[in-house]
């Protein structure tokens, strides 16, 4: 690992980068510019390492890669993270099973037994709720 001297970030990139840090509600994202904002004061990459309580080759890493992106290495690309296991091709299908189920667990262990799909309850309320499939209501009274 080498040494990296200084990192200098001018007055609007600062503005742009205490913006991330205050506003994006993702943890990882504000974590990464808090580093560079450190980093840009004069904070060794060990300090920084302390007060975010990760390693200093993370930090390393997230100090190269800004210099080579900027801001833009704050976010994970596309494509990262767990794929998912319900797949919008598979609506159609999954509609067939869950349509006169009352609740997600009823629908979910009919998508299990049917489609052979094992997933989570909150999984599946989850993708019903993105793909638009609605579970038969049972109609209650209204007073």
């Amino acid at each position: 690992m080498g040494k990296i001297k200084r990192l200098e970030i001018d007055e609007t990139t600062s503005v742009v980068i205490r913006e991330i840090i205050k506003e994006d509600h993702r943890y990882r994202v504000r974590k990464r510019a808090n580093a560079i904002l450190y980093k840009s004061q004069e904070y060794s990459v060990k300090e920084i390492a302390n007060l975010l309580e990760v390693r200093a080759d993370t930090v390393y890493e997230w100090i190269c890669k800004y210099e080579l992106e900027g801001v833009e290495s704050f976010y994970d690309k596309q494509g990262r993270g767990r794929k998912s296991i319900l797949k919008d091709s598979d609506a159609d299908r999954i509609r067939e099973q869950v349509i006169n189920s009352p609740s997600v667990p009823v629908a979910n262990a009919k998508v299990r037994e049917k489609l052979k799909i094992f997933v989570h309850d909150n999984t599946l309320k989850n993708y019903l709720k993105k793909t638009q499939i609605e579970l038969h209501k049972s109609k209650e009274s209204t007073t």
